[in-house]
């Protein structure tokens, strides 16, 4: 999760949460699982999180798949940027852990565990080269995701959509943006877009609804029509059921950091994405 102060699900002790996906349902045969040679991918997620992406993932490729999570083990974590940015330590220990658990690729969710602290895109890639070479296997991490599939789609003008993002993380992430070349048009929150009251707090939202979601979007592309794509970078935006809607919306790519990391991974193991991923599914 990349938020601050969210009131997230506690997990007891070291949660490693296993699934098999057959079918868009999870099948608790530990027969199948022992014989089953699907994919495997083990995702690094937030403390204390219980990262929606783990079930979400598989329900978006057709091939089936199997799904580890292993969240950071910090308790107590208090989401400060300056803290974030000084976890690499941990993010190696669960890319390594979730190679001893069978994984073939480590995806980890959550923007600013690659951007927080950096000056270039080069650290930022550093910090995901420092997983692989500690675990031994690929490793894709959300802001990098982000920044891919913005090129794979040819844009260079963005418009960013953090709902949730304090005035810092909301300028910390564009400047990340402009430090790999691309050219902000605008950032805004909740409270930039006049959609919530100057006085609530963003952390009423971290969750938002999917209609508040599709006025922010709204609102953001009236703000800066000359944007080639709107990137989302919370991924506690939840998008992939209304990303159809969103695109044929907005006449424009919608770059969100939940579904597009689902993008990522699928390209590393050259999996087939479904319908419901909107244009991802013919990138």
């Amino acid at each position: 999760m990349d938020n601050l102060g969210f009131s997230m699900t506690t997990l007891r002790d070291s949660l490693d949460v296993f699934c098999l996906i057959q079918s868009n349902e999870i099948l608790p045969s530990m027969k199948n699982i022992q014989h089953d040679q699907s994919p495997v991918v083990g995702f690094v997620t937030a403390p204390e999180w219980l990262e929606p992406a783990v079930t979400e993932f598989p329900t978006t490729v057709q091939e089936n798949i199997r799904v580890r999570q292993s969240p950071l083990m910090l308790p107590g974590f208090d989401y400060q940027l300056e803290s974030i940015a000084n976890v690499q330590d941990q993010l190696n220990l669960n890319a390594q852990r979730l190679k001893a658990m069978g994984c073939d690729l480590v995806a980890q969710v959550g923007t600013p565990f690659a951007w927080a602290g950096t000056n270039s895109e080069a650290e930022a890639r550093a910090r995901c080269d420092a997983m692989q070479q500690a675990s031994g296997v690929s490793c894709v991490m959300t802001s990098l995701a982000i920044v891919d599939g913005l090129r794979a789609r040819g844009v260079n003008k963005i418009a960013i959509n953090c709902p949730y993002y304090e005035h810092n993380w909301r300028d910390q992430f564009s400047a990340f943006m402009r430090q790999c070349d691309f050219q902000v048009i605008a950032a805004a929150n909740l409270h930039d877009l006049g959609l919530v009251k100057p006085q609530e707090s963003l952390t009423l939202y971290h969750t938002p609804s999917e209609k508040l979601i599709c006025e922010s979007f709204q609102k953001l592309a009236e703000r800066a029509p000359e944007a080639e794509a709107i990137v989302v970078p919370g991924t506690a935006v939840r998008t992939l059921p209304i990303l159809q809607t969103l695109e044929k919306m907005l006449d424009k790519p919608v770059i969100t950091a939940d579904t597009i990391l689902y993008w990522a991974i699928a390209q590393q193991l050259g999996l087939t994405l479904k319908p419901i991923m909107g244009t991802y599914s013919h990138l």
